[in-house]
């Protein structure tokens, strides 16, 4: 067994340029997987941490359902005894001179010792004293300090003035963070005798609730980081999705390759077969030959994929800063456990594409075996065996789908059955366009043409499955490009008839718009403004948001989109008390326009009758819409996110109407946008979330692409002297190169022509199921022409990169090629 081994294994090293091509192949195959797996479970792990670091030992937190509390509370919370400790807490977001964001708590310096103990390692500059003395200082984050190249005692300018650090403090979480003391920080943000909530060491936790359950809202931490993590859950979601997205492609390339290393070996085997070796010993060489093949391959993935997750965890932190809250995602540190899963990964894959071509070799006569390549009609008859089979996984799968369900996971399982149907489809769809190909490809080059269209054909082994991984890359990238143009395209719809204001002021989270200016600006003749309040409260203890807004002024002036019909007439009843919800809101909590929905208030529990339900794209976990003086009534809570402002298009004074709300916004220093300006705010915050998805579109047409160059490596290796006899026959050594590369572009042009089909159907599953399971909102399927020009451009140019190396050999090698056994 050992002699028939390194018989083999001599292959390896004999090959170097097939054996490079199938180690790169397994490697960037694990190295998608990998990479996009890694930077999941950083941007989780380091979400985690962030939420651990803020609650430190509290057990509970205290605060209204919406808007700040009275600083009263804290003589109250002083008597109760089932407090332990306590810490009032102002949390705000300041922007920096540069315009990036950053969070502010203002603590009280000896309470919260008891609830964060890690923030007395703070480094001072100077006196301590001056953190209470000084209204200005602050305490900043140590990763912050080193990105912003500022030592302890130096002054950051912000949005709220300028401020003093007086030293630094390590922050696990890695969140940009600054430290005040709480009666500086309720100077700074003009709320004197207000807190934001208040965080709890509870010793009887119910005795508590049922004291303070009124007009307050109380999560223990646990409550909070479900909350959090029920926020990000259709995110994760996704994130999950990819990986097995990225799973799916690389497994099915692994299994290209390790295919490829298998069927390119009949001979060998037919070979040592017939000096004496037995079925057994073959096979146990092959496996040996996979084995290295996938363990270093896989292991080279591991790196790679490490590399890859540490830059699409940038991408990934910018996302949930963008949609939630900001986390800066810190890279997980290697371990060994990451070649380990490289090397199973490798190896596992290498194993299930070994697995079928090494029971046909064993069953195989060594003297056909010696032929090198099986007949062709041996792959028609299992072409039309895999598409039989991929008809029947392709009909459960569509069952699946159509079966009325809330699976999001179910949903994902059908979709990689019908991808995995597909491409088993794949060979039987490539004979059937074979008369095509041919006349296509002799039309482009002759003869030599002719004769590429036939060598696919009759090569059913190893270019159906080389067809079938491309097709599934580009049908991942063309449905993902149609899904997130089509998302673009219904988020613009969306906009443009839910926001039609003239100006809109402070969109920046960080600011409040006075209560004052909003009033001034009512008085302003021909302005109309809508002030907006969005706040976070739990229904069915599930997260979800409620929102304000002047029903009369949206009444006159936007146009939403109702799910049921009708128009304007909803915003009397919203006039009245009635609330309007979103759409994910409704299939979230599966309510109706005529429910009637009961929510937390100051006020305690309220009744509430829904008018209608309109689509909305603003949040997945849903949002109840009322007018400002039913939400006033309920919450007490004055505060205004933003507002806009809307004007007569006739007014003569328009321009000058303009330029007095900007006055009076910037005296505020509130930043101020045009319609034009806010929806390129939204749209950059929407194309920044599917950064990541285009860079798994990227890798899956990286991997696709070794498959091809497998194909053709391994086809122009077992054809040297075929080549031979092309050369007798008259064959220039152009003529060869053409029909190289003709052979490439027709298995190109098959994978473009059968991904249409497909990406199309991938992108519809995606639109119409996947994204309605994940976030509970319509989107409407608007195809372009833009997408498909670009797969094709992305077959045609992968195609022919593929077939660079193969012609060059051809070049340099035809003028010797004879007609001998190889």
């Amino acid at each position: 067994m050992g002699t028939v081994t390194k018989a083999f294994l001599r292959y390896l090293l004999r090959r170097r340029s097939l054996t490079l091509l199938q180690l790169m192949g397994i490697a960037f195959g694990v190295a998608a997987c990998l990479g996009m797996g890694l930077s999941a479970m950083s941007a989780l792990a380091s979400f985690t941490g962030a939420i651990e670091f803020l609650q430190g030992k509290s057990t509970h937190r205290i605060e209204r359902d919406a808007g700040p509390m009275d600083e009263a509370i804290l003589r109250d919370l002083m008597r109760d005894p089932s407090v332990q400790s306590f810490s009032p807490v102002i949390d705000r977001r300041l922007r920096l001179e540069k315009g990036s964001q950053i969070r502010i708590l203002g603590v009280d310096p000896f309470l919260d010792l008891a609830i964060r103990p890690e923030l007395a390692r703070a480094s001072f500059a100077g006196d301590r004293l001056a953190f209470i003395l000084d209204e200005k200082a602050v305490l900043m984050e140590a990763g912050l300090a080193r990105e912003l190249n500022l030592a302890a005692g130096g002054r950051i300018k912000t949005s709220r003035g300028e401020l003093t650090v007086l030293g630094t403090f390590p922050n696990p979480s890695g969140e940009p963070l600054l430290l005040m003391d709480i009666a500086h920080a309720q100077e700074l943000f003009k709320v004197p005798g207000l807190i934001d909530a208040v965080d709890l060491v509870l010793a009887e936790e119910q005795v508590f609730i049922s004291r303070w359950d009124e007009g307050f809202r109380i999560r223990s931490n646990r409550q909070s980081r479900e909350t959090f993590g029920a926020m990000l859950g259709a995110f994760r979601l996704n994130l999950e999705a990819l990986s097995l997205m990225a799973l799916f492609v690389a497994v099915f390339l692994i299994y290209n390759t390790a295919m490829f290393a298998v069927v390119s070996r009949r001979r060998d085997a037919g070979v040592l077969r017939s000096l004496g070796a037995s079925r057994k010993e073959v096979v146990a060489a092959f496996l040996a030959e996979i084995l290295i093949l996938g363990g270093i391959g896989g292991a080279l993935g591991s790196l790679l994929g490490y590399l890859l997750s540490r830059f699409l965890i940038e991408i990934l932190g910018g996302t949930i800063t963008n949609l939630y809250f900001f986390l800066r995602p810190v890279p997980m540190a290697w371990s060994f456990w990451m070649p380990a899963a490289g090397v199973i990964v490798g190896i596992g894959a290498s194993l299930l594409g070994s697995l079928f071509p090494l029971i046909e070799l064993s069953r195989t006569d060594p003297v056909k075996a010696l032929s090198g390549r099986s007949v062709s009609h041996q792959w028609g008859r299992m072409s039309k065996r895999a598409a039989a089979a991929g008809l029947l996984i392709l009909l459960i799968s569509a069952a699946v789908l159509l079966v009325p369900s809330r699976s999001i996971y179910a949903a994902f399982g059908a979709v990689f059955g019908i991808l995995f149907a597909l491409s088993l489809l794949s060979g039987f769809a490539v004979m059937l366009f074979s008369p095509l190909m041919a006349g296509f490809l002799k039309f482009l080059g002759g003869l030599p043409g002719k004769i590429a269209a036939g060598n696919i054909r009759r090569n059913l082994g190893r270019t159906a499955v080389a067809i079938a991984a491309f097709m599934v890359a580009l049908s991942m990238s063309l449905g993902l490009s149609l899904m997130i143009g089509s998302f673009r395209e219904s988020l613009l719809w969306w906009m443009d008839r839910q926001f039609r204001g003239d100006l809109y002021i402070s969109t920046a989270s960080e600011r409040e718009v006075p209560e004052g200016l909003y009033h001034e600006l009512k008085t302003i003749p021909g302005v109309d403004v809508d002030a907006y309040r969005k706040v976070q409260l739990s229904y069915r203890n599930r997260p979800m948001f409620a929102a304000s807004v002047s029903a009369p002024v949206l009444q006159r002036h936007a146009r939403f989109a109702w799910l049921g019909g009708g128009g304007d007439e909803h915003w009397e009843a919203v006039k009245r008390g009635d609330v309007i919800i979103s759409e994910s809101f409704a299939r979230n909590f599966s309510v109706k326009a005529g429910d009637t929905i009961l929510l937390d208030t100051r006020q305690g529990p309220a009744r509430l009758r829904v008018e209608a339900v309109f689509y909305d794209y603003s949040t997945e976990h849903g949002l109840v819409m009322m007018d400002r003086n039913t939400y006033l009534h309920l919450f007490d809570d004055r505060t205004i996110n933003s507002v806009a402002v809307f004007l007569d298009p006739g007014d003569p004074k328009r321009t000058e109407t303009l330029d007095l709300i900007r006055h009076k916004a910037l005296r505020h220093d509130l930043p101020v946008y045009t319609r034009e300006q806010f929806f390129g705010n939204i749209l950059a915050i929407f194309d920044s979330t599917f950064a990541i998805t285009r860079s798994m579109r990227v890798m899956a047409i990286i991997i696709a692409f070794f498959g091809i160059a497998g194909a053709l490596m391994t086809l122009f290796l077992e054809r040297r002297s075929e080549f031979g006899i092309l050369r007798a026959l008259g064959f220039s050594t152009g003529q060869v190169s053409l029909l190289t590369l003709l052979e490439a572009f027709g298995m190109g042009l098959l994978s473009f022509l059968f991904s249409i089909g497909c990406g199309t159907l991938f992108a519809v599953i995606l639109i119409r199921v996947i994204n309605l399971r994940s976030f509970n909102w319509t989107i409407f399927f608007h195809p372009h022409l833009s997408p498909y020009l670009i797969v094709a451009l992305t077959a045609f140019l992968a195609s022919l990169g593929a077939a660079l190396y193969p012609i060059w050999m051809v070049l340099r090698t035809y003028p010797q090629m004879q007609i001998r056994d190889d």
